[in-house]
Parts: C-alpha cells; structure tokens; sequence
C-alpha cells in the first residue's frame, strides 16, 4: 500500500489475487463469516448485552442508541429472511456505542460471533 497525501486507498496492481476483505480508514470496520441460526445460545448471547447495556447505562454516552441498535439486531436475527447488510451496520454501531465498556464490548463481540457477523 502506498501514500499520496491524504488518500489512504488500496492500490493493487500486477497480477494480485484477493481472497478476501480490503478495508481502510480510521474507522473500517471488517465483518465475514456465515450466519448461524438465531437459537437459544442467540438468545442468550442477546439478552447477555441488553443486560450489560442496562447495567452500565451511566457509563454509556448513547445508551439509548446502543438499545435501538441491539432492537435491530434482534429484529433481524429473529426474521425469516435476515438481512445481514443491516444487521452488521447495527452491530458495527451497537459496538463502536459500546467501546468504553471491556465487558460490553466483549459481549457484543460475543454476539457478532454467534451470528456468523464477527
């Protein structure tokens, strides 16, 4: 990867083969694997942040975010035809609402990895 200014892109040439995810910026955030089943361990795995979230609300400068981004996860995981686009924008921001707290972090992490998202 190589530099010019500001521009922070990938530049790729000769006879490269990518197999995977390219991502840059300060913010990227990077999400593959296969969706697993929204199942009791899903269930738990949701249940597990939507409590963390309550315990540490006063430590949260969004926590009212971090609880419509988890709605939305649960929506999605929870339907018929889950739409992992929308799903991994949530958990993306439900994470980055969530950053400041180890154990909250660690749970959506936990979350993300259930799904397949993580």
């Amino acid at each position: 990867m190589r530099r010019h200014g500001d521009d922070r892109g990938v530049h790729i040439g000769g006879n490269a083969r990518v197999s995977g995810q390219i991502s840059t910026g300060d913010n990227s955030v990077q999400i593959q694997g296969a969706r697993g089943d929204a199942d009791e361990g899903t269930a738990e795995a949701l249940a597990r942040v939507a409590e963390l979230i309550a315990a540490h609300e006063a430590d949260l400068p969004e926590a009212a975010r971090a609880r419509r981004d988890l709605a939305d996860v649960r929506e999605e995981a929870e339907a018929d035809d889950p739409d992992d686009d929308r799903m991994s924008g949530a958990l993306a921001r439900l994470a980055r609402r969530v950053a400041g707290v180890t154990a909250l972090a660690e749970a959506v992490h936990a979350l993300a990895t259930r799904l397949g998202l993580g």
